[in-house]
């Protein structure tokens, strides 16, 4: 019981020293910048939006690219065999007639059936494919790329006007290879602004975002440990994405293409680098309920494991003892402080013994995250998101309450994940619903956009009220 005790508290002070560190690394990295950097000759980028089943979606997808503040960019949909009516709603959406789309036959993907040009905006393809999951479907867009950067988007996610300027300036440097932008819950943007308010779950998330990105993400991009670029919004340069082979089949793919491309760097590119761009914003739609979350959670923490897995031959070698020692340290003492302190606190409520211990651990852990979380929010008024007074009592107020509420779900998260991914032998990919409820622009500012709204809404609410009508698709 000693060994165990004292191995728990060596454990508790190496994470609560790292989470110190990141605390006071990150005000001191941040910086104020909201320039806009529209002097710089914009590099040709090729988004990939992989979709599958996202017809609820589609039209706020849609609405963000066409407010974009950048105009050297190709836009590739590749929709992965969607069962609802996603591709119909393209056909519509953007007037689309087949064309040629060369392909460089540099990946591995299922077969295209067709490849779509828009008659309306001449810069936006589709792919229309054989179903082969996420990581085939923007290998299938990398493929077909014509841009010297490859943006990948999820198909929920909305950039901000200025987000490819942003990287665009960040990419000026040759000897970076791959950008993270910032990722922001959308459901707490309302007519253009930020708001906190909605359930409490979402803004559990809020917090948890808020955080990674720009205190974690922040300290890790400083010293070389970035070991995800976001799935939601990351930049990589297109001759290193062909030359790590694309994106592999697995369940986290985007921190696979990531600890790829730093196996890159450690072997070869040794004086290139990753960077989070924080002024580069887009809006996800998180899960609104405990189902879809843990889908989402459980997901990530079986990605992390696979992904260890895949490089758990030489990962030293591949990807050097520095980065593979502070993967370990940063992704599993988190989960696993949560599980000790919770041992501890059960031992205490039933024997009565270590309660002072208990009770300090909780305490220090407790005031910890909450400074955490409010540095995120200080750190992001440097880069233009802020909040309103009233809004930052609330964000103070649920801070202190998630602790010991919706803070629990971290534990439980890593803890069944961790379990489901040894015992279980398929690991489904478990897609969140999607409401297509996120949109972070005014409607004046779309408006004067053309667009089938209607169409839009009609066919996306068609294809999840009536099932039945998926019979008529050919797909």
């Amino acid at each position: 019981m000693e060994i165990l005790l004292y191995t728990g508290l060596v454990l508790f002070a190496i994470f609560f020293s790292i989470q110190l560190m990141y605390m006071f690394l990150s005000v001191k990295l941040s910086k104020h910048d909201q320039k806009i950097r529209k002097d710089i000759p914009q590099q040709k980028m090729t988004i990939l939006v992989p979709a599958y089943n996202e017809a609820m979606v589609l039209k706020s997808c849609l609405d963000g690219f066409r407010n974009l503040d950048y105009e050297n960019y190709q836009l590739i949909i590749i929709n992965d065999g969607s069962k609802d009516d996603s591709i119909d709603l393209l056909k519509q959406l953007l007037h689309l007639k087949e064309c040629e789309l060369p392909a460089m036959n540099k990946l591995v993907y299922e077969s295209v059936k067709a490849t779509y040009c828009s008659a309306m905006y001449p810069h936006i393809n589709v792919i229309d494919k054989v179903n082969g999951g996420k990581a085939d479907a923007l290998n299938a867009g990398a493929d077909h790329s014509a841009g010297d950067i490859i943006i990948t988007l999820d198909a929920d996610s909305v950039l901000e006007k200025s987000a490819l300027i942003h990287i665009n300036e960040a990419m000026q440097d040759p000897l970076v290879i791959a950008t993270g932008g910032m990722v922001h819950v959308g459901q707490m943007y309302k007519k253009g602004k930020p708001k906190f308010k909605g359930l409490g779950l979402v803004k559990y998330q809020l917090s948890d975002y808020m955080m990674s990105f720009y205190v974690k993400r922040l300290v890790q991009s400083k010293y070389g440990l970035m070991s995800v670029v976001s799935g939601a919004f990351g930049a990589f340069r297109s001759y290193a994405m062909f030359e790590v082979g694309g994106y592999k089949k697995t369940i986290g793919e985007d921190m696979e293409i990531t600890l790829n491309f730093q196996r890159l760097i450690h072997q070869k590119y040794k004086n290139c680098t990753m960077l989070f761009v924080p002024k580069a914003q887009c809006y996800t739609e998180v899960p609104a309920d405990f189902k879809n979350l843990s889908k989402q959670r459980v997901r990530w923490q079986k990605g992390f494991l696979d992904s260890l897995k895949i490089y758990n031959k030489q990962k030293i070698h591949n990807l050097g003892w520095k980065l593979v020692m502070f993967m370990i340290l940063d992704a599993l003492l988190p989960g696993s402080v949560g599980i000790i302190t919770t041992f501890l606190l059960v031992i205490s409520v039933f024997t009565g013994n270590l309660v002072g211990l208990t009770l300090v651990l909780l305490i220090m852990t407790a005031v910890l995250q909450i400074s955490l979380r409010l540095t995120s929010y200080r750190i992001a008024v440097r880069y233009g998101h802020r909040y309103s007074v009233i809004d930052y009592a609330k964000i103070f107020i649920f801070s202190i309450f998630e602790y010991p509420t919706y803070r629990m779900l971290d534990t439980y998260y890593f803890l069944y994940g961790t379990i489901a991914y040894f015992l279980q032998k398929n690991h489904a990919w478990n897609k969140v619903d999607r409401t297509g409820l996120v949109s972070i622009y005014p409607e004046d500012a779309i408006s004067k956009i053309p667009m089938l709204v209607e169409v839009s809404t009609a066919i996306a609410l068609e294809s999840v009220q009536e099932p039945e009508s998926l019979k008529k698709l050919d797909l």
